[in-house]
């Protein structure tokens, strides 16, 4: 690459990333800072690009500073480009952060404390680049920042074997011990030559005035054309001079000079006032704007609160009308969006569909966004973002207690009933809701309402869910980020799968709701139980009569994986029989309808039931999902099911052909599970345990299933 690429100027930028990349191959941190338009994110991209091409270039690692460290435990070297993750912080909270590192590395963690140890523990060397970090959380802000420093990339920074690239202000770059900084606001690490020609050739593109074109034309007839004139030339050096070396607002300035010349105002330097700087130009371009439609100014300063995000057609005309505090018309907003193209960043290719509720708009840099809340005071921001909130909130139908008005109408079949109206979030647009939630954690005290519906939780996108409880401040938020994390990923037994993972921490209350919004659920938590599953005062298992069922087996998993079915194992004389083949992962005694049988799980996941007497198949063998480690038999004829578990998860296999019914996760490893009464588990998670109650016909129904007598040998 040349200077003469974007990002113009900044070799010095990629030979000082080379020295460090050879000099650090043990850790240290690779820090670009600059003031907002300076380029710091298109430098990280760039230097990912050319790390790349130095790669494919050399055919090694080792040229462009690949640590000569192998593998742990092997001395190989570790293969592979040189960042082995690469990604940004826009929008992410730092659980969210950790957890998208960590799947890049090939790790699966949950929380930035398990990825920082995980990292610590693997020891080969890694190298991580992270940009946008002025735009972390839901709704940026220095806290969100702040918090992704502290609590992830600066301790990441410090382990021995990791190499941090990534940007940010000034302000928090002394978080990164053995930190090379490079602040692209200093002239050493922009070429002035470079920025200069970028700059003439975006005045290029500046129409000529007719006093311009009659000036060129009387010097073309006695000396030749001059191309581009001289106040041209003038203009471009001015730019140049205000704005290096920042590449955004030598932008904005020849933008300013563009909308002049629309004007009729004259081509030169006089426009350029001293002291220039994002946010001036920024406030000047607003303020002409304005002049030709008053609602821009309110349209661009609702598009900077939705932050990088940005925020659809329907929904940026909505928070449009609750910056201006009235109704705003779809031409009205329409002319807003046309004039405020060139600041926009839309997802379409022109500005003919910005009314469509498809569309989607974001403001074209961070930069634009700051300035534009610069230019009111921070309590009106907070009033601001109050109305809004209140805005998205009132376009969720609401019922009114006892089957009364939705959305205004009588419901059929009965006259309205008085009671406070009910919200219907199942039935809101899941983009609506998802808008909700990430504004209100912006306000204080806005978000915890919201948090106490399950149909919110259940009704918005999850991963954005899990982004504005990681961002946010409220305890609510913070008592339900362990709970959400349980959700993951999306099944048909959400509501279920939430109604456990409450009980699990302790929110009673959100399970209660659970159950009284969403009926007849497959699974659900009946209690916490102390002590690894057993509840003192606690129902006793229901056991066979022992007059008329012989006690059942022993059985036992031998060391090479094979079972030992017998009463006293150990005993030759008792020993009734063993199964050899695949090695066995888990096998477990049953009494199924009467009868006693063994249940055995190999390590290809396939699940056997065998007569307890004599090792005779009783059931067709059938395959689960993976190799459980632990069995437990839930329901016989007409149709068995048995419940499985490997690590923290537990799944309910239907035995006529392996097919998965239902499926939790705990969070905490599965220790033991036991029959508690008919349809009833417990499970163990060592140290506490959780009581489960199953619905099998809800089970069979969501899963499509219906009961089969075939192949039953009971």
């Amino acid at each position: 690459m040349t200077d003469s690429d974007f990002p113009f100027g900044r070799q010095a930028v990629a030979d000082a990333f080379r020295e460090f990349v050879k000099g650090a191959p043990d850790g240290g941190t690779f820090y670009v800072t600059g003031s907002p338009g300076s380029g710091r994110s298109t430098l990280l991209t760039w230097l990912f690009l050319l790390s790349q091409a130095d790669r494919d270039d050399s055919g090694t690692d080792r040229d462009v500073g690949q640590a000569d460290q192998g593998d742990e435990g092997t001395g190989e070297p570790r293969s592979g480009p040189l960042f082995h993750a690469a990604l940004g912080a826009r929008g992410r909270g730092v659980d969210d952060l950790a957890v998208a590192i960590g799947g890049q590395l090939g790790y699966e963690t949950a929380t930035a404390a398990e990825l920082l140890s995980v990292i610590a523990m693997d020891k080969r060397p890694v190298c991580v680049a992270v940009g946008d970090l002025d735009e972390a959380g839901a709704v940026p802000d220095e806290r969100h920042t702040a918090r992704l420093i502290e609590s992830l990339l600066a301790p990441m920074a410090r382990l021995p074997n990791v190499r941090l690239v990534t940007e940010g202000t000034q302000k928090w770059a002394h978080h990164f011990e053995d930190c090379v900084v490079v602040d692209v606001d200093t002239a050493e690490w922009t070429d002035r030559t470079a920025f200069d020609r970028y700059v003439a050739a975006l005045c290029a593109f500046v129409p000529e005035t007719e006093t311009e074109t009659e000036t060129e034309t009387d010097q073309e007839t006695e000396t030749g054309p001059e191309p581009g004139g001289a106040q041209r030339d003038a203009f471009a050096q001015a730019v140049a001079q205000a704005a290096y070396p920042n590449f955004l607002l030598a932008q904005l300035l020849v933008l300013d000079q563009v909308f002049a010349e629309a004007e009729a105002e004259p081509l030169g330097v006089d426009v350029l006032p001293g002291g220039i700087d994002v946010e001036g130009a920024v406030a000047r371009h607003v303020d002409r704007l304005r002049a030709e439609s008053p609602v821009v100014a309110d349209a661009l300063y609702a598009l900077a609160l939705a932050g990088p995000a940005g925020l659809g057609g329907r929904l940026w005309r909505l928070a449009t009308a609750a910056v201006a505090g009235r109704g705003i018309d779809a031409g009205e907003f329409a002319t807003a969006v046309e004039l405020s193209w060139v600041l926009l960043q839309p997802d379409h290719d022109g500005p003919g569909g910005s009314g469509a509720s498809g569309s989607h708009f974001a403001l074209r840099h961070p930069a634009i966004a700051t300035a534009l809340l610069a230019r009111r005071s921070p309590q009106a921001e907070l009033q601001t973002r109050r109305t809004l909130v209140h805005s998205l909130a009132a376009q969720v139908p609401v019922e009114a207690v006892g089957g009364g008005p939705v959305d205004g109408e009588p419901a059929e079949g009965g006259p309205v009933v008085e009671g406070p109206p009910r919200p219907l979030w199942q039935r809101s647009d899941p983009v609506l809701l998802s808008e909700l939630l990430r504004h209100a954690s912006a306000v204080p005290k806005a978000l915890g309402p919201l948090l106490v519906f399950p149909e919110v939780l259940l009704s918005a996108d999850l991963e954005e869910l899990r982004t504005v409880l990681d961002c946010s401040d409220e305890p609510a938020a913070a008592a339900l980020r362990p709970v959400v994390a349980l959700l993951h990923p999306v099944s048909r037994e959400q509501p279920a799968r939430l109604q456990v993972a409450a009980v699990q921490h302790g929110l009673n209350d959100l399970a209660a709701a659970v159950e009284s919004a969403y009926e007849r659920l497959p699974f659900r938590a009946l209690r916490l139980l102390p002590g690894g599953g057993e509840a003192e005062g606690a129902a006793a298992p229901v056991s066979p009569d022992p007059a008329v069922v012989p006690a059942p087996p022993e059985v036992a998993l031998t060391e090479t994986g094979a079972v030992e079915v017998g009463q006293g194992l150990g005993d030759a004389r008792t020993l009734r029989w063993t199964l050899h083949g695949t090695p066995c992962t888990a096998a477990r005694a049953e009494l199924l309808d009467g009868v006693t049988v063994v249940a055995v799980a190999d390590r290809e996941g396939l699940l056997q039931v065998r007569s307890a007497d004599d090792g005779r198949l009783v059931h067709p063998i059938v395959r689960a999902d993976e190799p459980p480690e632990l069995l437990c038999a839930l329901a016989g004829a007409p149709d068995p099911l048995s419940v499985c578990t490997a690590a923290d998860r537990l799944w309910v296999v239907r035995l006529a052909d392996g097919s998965t019914l239902a499926e939790l996760r705990f969070g905490s490893n599965i220790a033991a599970v036991r029959r508690a009464a008919e349809h009833e588990l417990d499970v163990d998670l060592g140290g506490f345990g959780i009581r489960l109650s199953f619905d099998l016909a809800v089970l069979r129904t969501l899963a499509g299933a219906t009961p089969t007598t075939s192949g039953a040998g009971y």
